[in-house]
């Protein structure tokens, strides 16, 4: 009877341990290392082994375990097929996934960087800058004006408010690979693309409800806001993204101008310096001085920490904010400590 039991407990253990042993394996293998997508330049070199590829991929927290890595690899006969190039990958693909792409590199691609908060029009210049083969700025340009593309996303405004730009805003800064064959219109679909997979369904449906610091809001309206956050906020963290995004919620229902230089600075085609008297007179569009409400368009393509400020902002009184000589951004909730803080801490351009 003892022998039976023994026997029966043993049998028990193996098959609980073959069991989570299965779950180890499917959980490493097919399901990805984060939820969020977040694009990430990966690169091997020609006769890179697949233990010394798997030590980097988890270096750069694309995988869980080099050790189901070599396995895996082992098993389907991987490591042979990976090619030498430059790749794109993503924290959110799965084990399975990053290994078939590496099985299709392409020494021809390259990859380029859009910084957050900048326009088309210094997209174009970075792309010229990099020297991306088989893209050029002009082309770029000329691919992102396609009025086209709104029937391929939905998110997207109908064209006619930016007439230069009409999709500034949704052609999302992170890191692409640049297929040559692809040109600029496979590039422009990856940034339209990439917005896509950023402002999920669930973002949709937050901005759609009012909440305490924010009335019920569009897409539209998110990006013009966000555009503005990442152009304006001098310190690029979070508090300072939200508090600045609270400052145009808070003007925006007082029907008080956003007072925003760089929406002039958009309309008059520069990043800087700092519109003059003169300037900050003229009846431009953009002259978030002159007229109450948004600007007519995003003067900028924020991204996601910017967005995200704008969907869950805090709840303050802010009214006014200025960046200090040593580049700290200060909020006031009235005129007279704005100027009164200004007068002690000076500004940034001063």
């Amino acid at each position: 009877m003892r022998r039976l039991i023994a026997l029966v407990v043993v049998l028990a253990l193996l098959g609980f341990g073959t069991s989570r042993a299965i779950d180890w394996w499917n959980f490493n293998v097919n399901t990805p290392v984060s939820s969020t997508s977040h694009s990430v330049p990966f690169h091997v070199d020609i006769g890179e082994t697949s233990s010394e590829i798997g030590a980097e991929l988890f270096n750069q927290r694309l995988i869980r375990s080099t050790i189901a890595w070599d396995l895996y690899t082992r098993v389907t006969n991987a490591g042979p097929k990976f090619q030498a190039g430059s790749f794109l990958l993503n924290t959110n693909m799965s084990m399975s996934q990053i290994v078939n792409s590496l099985q299709h590199g392409r020494p021809d691609e390259k990859t380029i960087t859009f910084p957050e908060g900048f326009p088309l029009r210094y997209q174009a210049q970075l792309i010229d800058q990099k020297q991306v083969t088989g893209v050029t700025g002009a082309a770029y340009l000329a691919a992102a004006k396609d009025t086209g593309w709104a029937s391929l996303y939905n998110f997207l405004p109908p064209p006619g408010t930016n007439a230069d730009y009409p999709y500034e805003g949704y052609l999302f800064p992170d890191t692409y690979l640049v297929d040559p064959a692809a040109g600029s219109r496979g590039l422009v679909k990856e940034q339209l693309d990439q917005f896509g997979a950023v402002f999920t369904t669930d973002w949709r449906n937050q901005i759609s409800r009012a909440t305490d610091s924010r009335p019920a809001e569009d897409i539209r309206s998110i990006v013009i806001l966000a555009s503005m956050v990442d152009r304006e906020a001098n310190n690029k963290t979070s508090t300072d993204r939200g508090n600045v995004c609270s400052v145009y919620y808070n003007r925006l229902a007082s029907n008080t101008p956003l007072g925003v230089d760089a929406t002039l600075l958009y309309g008059l085609g520069r990043l800087s310096p700092e519109p003059s008297g003169t300037e900050l007179a003229m009846d431009n569009p953009y002259n978030t001085r002159k007229h109450a409400g948004l600007p007519p368009s995003a003067i900028s393509n924020p991204g996601r920490a910017a967005l995200l400020a704008c969907i869950n902002p805090p709840k303050t009184n802010y009214l006014f904010y200025f960046t200090d000589r040593a580049g700290t951004t200060h909020f006031e909730t009235n005129q007279h400590d704005f100027d009164a803080d200004i007068a002690k801490y000076g500004t940034s351009g001063s």
